[in-house]
């Protein structure tokens, strides 16, 4: 047997090769190194000891420099000493000395850049990266852009999806910080992007994004939700979810878990519009052709959002295209309007204009005893610029105008006997710049001009009344979003609002009416806000993601000054993969107000802002829900329920006065209200059939010391129930056809106890309603102020319901995709029929005299017949 045997430096006892190997405590070290890079310090020690390093490339990088001086320190001893405050570990198996460093402290990389569409480079709105490799994945924020921040590697694959664009997988060198831009190419076979909104469709949100009664309103939504302009609605969409309920037929906006339509906060590219409705309500503002994306939250604020109670409805205009010029034209029955977008500067700027008005004052004109719509017209305009400063620099110039005008008149002889005027509208202008500082670090300021007026007048039974609101924003604000990692963001904010706001009345006999209100002869308000804002959002461990955001308000206002903080918080506990468990909280004040009149015949509405009179509302909102997708996330469920306390609540109790009134916070009455409730939402996403159900069982309630002797009394657009359906059935590839069915308690109203109730107009049935709300509509006198007194009674508010409202609509559209000289040409029919067996749905109750009687008598009167439209779309 030969033997061979060497001595370690250091040692005084041989080796023997093939017996074995020196352990650390048997093996003694004598080395020294003077500020050495860290790899070639391990080099020098390799050639003291019997053991190799073993290590990763990747994990060098960023090591300090090594100065270690031993002489005979067991081997041991010598690695912890050498690896003392470093994050490194170190473990000897067989001949190597393993290097590992823990996750948290290994080289790590920021991947960021912007996801655009190919085609036009329009940015794509919560776009989908993901990183198989290190299992990570983010998504696009609302400008696009995304950042994520893995372990280093020299090859890393990226994933990009979006629907309706074929998926993207690259390789990429992620040895370190990097720009990496993706442009995503149409998938026209399973495109199904039409004239409507391109909008979020992240399936899997519905049960991992830690956001409850959130909606993103995506394109098969608006698809499937027939509208009386044909094309696709933004506003009819919302008014078909859980949670949510149209006004009256007739009247603007919409209300969202028992708050009014005033407690909505709606932003057009970060403008706010007090507004979101032309034509009795009947279309939205938002010109399809011209809308990205769309969703709605209805609890649960981030704390960027505030001043508005209820809900944010987040609407963001296309950026138009900086690669090809192209276009739509639109004909319709409702309205027509035509759309152009194309480069200013080839790969950097963009432009698109839109504009459409209301045909239905030149179609029915003609056709129509009554005058409804034939007076009836509405407008709206909007356009946006876009430029790319550099690969970190983008500027954005947005534009909206648009203004509704109606005159109705019918001869006071006649059964309704009511004559109104009405023109409003809303202008905002936004300038925002958006700044990449790192990969990590993205920016975002806004500056922004808004503008609203509303113009009300009506004359009944010789008394007239008059309303006017005024609202001037300009409004700044600056944001910053840092990046961590995929599983925790920070964020954090400052905004100012400057803003005046005029309101005034006017009421009393029809021969005053030479007093009649004079907008610029109104004295302005003028308030000031200041917030400052940050949150946290981080993922703890597989199965739990928390958010915490608090909001901080100041408010400075005529003769007052308020302060306020606003904890937010939600809490998600993922059951597994398809199932989760979301609970947020939420506290909002509010300045500006939109006062209802619980007096008035026709619909009057004050906007107000908070003064020493007026304090700010109050919010406080709790919502828990399960949220379940089935069959690969085809099927979306969720059942949520929530509560919310409502202070500082306000209503308008103007009383006749011939002299223009300015100062209407002395006829304001206070008091408060809460809401409760559970929300059903079943989905369809893909399939020939696609389409969803809400289900709404709710409870609002208010209370003021002076209506009812105090008592409590329902919301006056308090529905119990609400069921919305709403299916779409592609036929084949040109034909679609949908369908909206609806159903809902009638709304609260009062009526006093000398009125006989008429169920509808022209249907014969008279007598008492039968349809109270308390089995003693009326009360003795009470110590309340300002009570209606009917005699010896006082009358509840709200005592009554209309009668239950439902309604079907139903549309069918055809498409056809011609290509040509290299150009693909686009056009679609649409037949749609709005309240297709026309039900006569009461919208609201008037007191008129019955001249045969001489009796005092209440009216429910049903304002929108069956409406039919036609559509022609051609897009370029």
């Amino acid at each position: 047997m030969i033997m061979l045997c060497f001595t370690v430096l250091g040692s005084s006892s041989p080796v023997f090769a093939q017996d074995r190997r020196p352990g650390p405590a048997d093996t003694l070290v004598t080395v020294k190194v003077v500020n050495r890079p860290f790899a070639e310090a391990l080099s020098i020690i390799e050639t003291r000891i019997p053991y190799k390093f073993a290590y990763s490339s990747e994990l060098a990088r960023g090591q300090k420099n090594i100065s270690v001086a031993v002489s005979n320190m067991p081997l041991s001893a010598f690695l912890s000493q050498l690896f003392q405050g470093s994050p490194l570990s170190w473990q000897i198996i067989g001949d190597q000395i393993v290097l590992t460093a823990p996750p948290s402290a290994a080289p790590r990389v920021t991947l960021s850049g912007y996801i655009r569409d190919a085609r036009t480079s329009e940015s794509l709105v919560g776009a989908s990266v993901y990183l198989p490799g290190a299992g990570a994945g983010v998504q696009t924020n609302s400008f696009g852009f995304f950042s994520i921040t893995v372990p280093a590697t020299d090859s890393l694959a990226v994933q990009v999806s979006y629907v309706g664009y074929r998926s993207l997988m690259r390789w990429i060198d992620a040895s370190a910080d990097r720009t990496v831009p993706f442009a995503l190419e149409h998938n026209d076979e399973q495109e199904q992007i039409a004239n409507t909104v391109v909008a979020k469709d992240r399936r899997e949100d519905n049960v991992k994004k830690n956001q409850a009664a959130l909606v993103d309103l995506s394109t098969d939504m608006i698809v499937a939700a027939p509208s009386v302009s044909g094309s696709g609605d933004v506003i009819s969409s919302v008014e078909m979810l859980p949670g949510v309920q149209a006004g009256i037929d007739g009247s603007a906006g919409y209300f969202v878990r028992g708050g009014n339509a005033g407690q909505n906060l709606i932003l057009l590219d970060d403008a706010t519009l007090y507004n979101p409705s032309h034509i009795f309500g009947l279309v939205g503002i938002f010109n399809p052709p011209v809308v990205k994306y769309a969703s709605l939250l209805k609890g649960g604020f981030p704390a960027a959002y505030g001043d508005h109670l209820s809900s944010v409805l987040d609407v963001v205009m296309k950026d138009g295209s900086n690669q090809h010029p192209g276009g739509n034209v639109q004909l319709g029955t409702i309205s027509s309007g035509a759309t152009i977008y194309g480069p200013l500067e080839t790969g950097k700027s963009s432009y698109l204009v839109s504009a459409r008005r209301s045909t239905t004052d030149l179609v029915l004109k003609p056709l129509l005893d009554s005058n409804y719509f034939a007076n009836y017209y509405f407008y709206d305009v909007n356009a946006k610029l876009n430029f790319q400063l550099t690969p970190r620099d983008r500027l954005l110039l947005s534009f909206y105008t648009g203004r509704d005008n109606n005159t109705y008149t019918n001869d006071t002889a006649n059964v309704s006997g009511i004559q109104y005027a009405m023109n409003y509208g809303n202008t905002a202008v936004t300038l925002r710049w958006n700044h990449q500082y790192s990969g990590q670090l993205f920016g975002h300021t806004v500056v922004e001009y808004d503008k609203y007026h509303q113009f009300l007048s009506a004359t009944q039974l010789g008394y007239f009344a008059q309303l006017y609101s005024g609202i001037r924003d300009i409004d700044a604000k600056s944001e910053l979003s840092w990046y961590l990692s995929p599983a925790h963001t920070v964020s954090g904010g400052i905004d100012f609002l400057n803003q005046n706001v005029t309101p005034a009345s006017l009421a009393g006999a029809v021969s005053d009416t030479s007093a009649s209100i004079v907008p610029s002869g109104i004295p302005p308000r003028t308030s000031a806000r200041l917030a400052v804002y940050a949150s946290d959002d981080i993922k703890l461990g597989s199965r739990w993601q928390l958010y915490a955001g608090v909001r901080a308000p100041f408010f400075s206002g005529p003769g007052a000054q308020y302060t306020a903080v606003e904890p937010r918080a939600s809490l998600l506990y993922l059951i597994d993969p398809t199932t989760s468990v979301k609970v947020s909280y939420s506290n909002m004040h509010q300045y500006i107000h939109l006062v209802q009149s619980y007096n008035s015949s026709f619909p009057a509405e004050l906007w107000v802002s908070s003064s020493a009179v007026v304090k700010p509302e109050t919010s406080q909102e709790l919502t828990a829900g399960v949220f379940k997708n089935f069959a690969s996330n085809v099927f979306q469920t969720s059942l949520e329920v929530y509560y919310k306390q409502l202070g500082n609540q306000l209503l308008f109790g103007g009383s006749d006065t011939s002299a223009i009134n300015s100062q209407v916070e002395q006829q304001l009455i206070f008091g408060k209200g809460w809401s409760y409730g559970a929300e059903l939402f079943i989905r369809k996403n893909r399939g020939r059939w696609t389409g969803w159900l809400a289900y709404t069982l709710a409870y609002a309630y208010e209370k003021f010391d002076s209506l009812n002797e105090g008592a409590t009394f329902p919301f006056a657009y308090d529905r119990r129930q609400m069921l919305d359906l709403s299916l779409a059935w592609s036929v084949n590839k040109h034909w679609k056809i949908a369908t909206n069915f609806l159903i809902a308690s009638g709304r609260a109203f009062s009526l006093t106890q000398d009125s006989a109730f008429i169920i509808a107009i022209g249907n014969g049935r008279n007598g008492h309603g039968n349809d109270p709300l308390y089995d003693n509509p009326g009360r003795g006198l009470g110590r309340g102020n300002n009570q209606q007194h009917v005699g010896s009674y006082t009358t509840i508010e709200d005592n009554y319901r209309l009668t239950p409202y439902n309604r079907l609509d139903f549309s069918a559209t055809y498409t056809k995709v011609r290509e040509a000289h290299g150009r693909r040409w686009e056009t679609e029919w649409i037949f749609s029929v709005y309240n297709v067996y026309a039900r006569p749905n009461n919208s609201l109750v008037y007191r008129t005299i019955d001249p045969a009687k001489g009796t005092v008598i209440a009216k429910q009167l049903p304002l929108i017949p069956v409406i039919p439209s036609i559509t022609y779309s051609l897009k370029l």
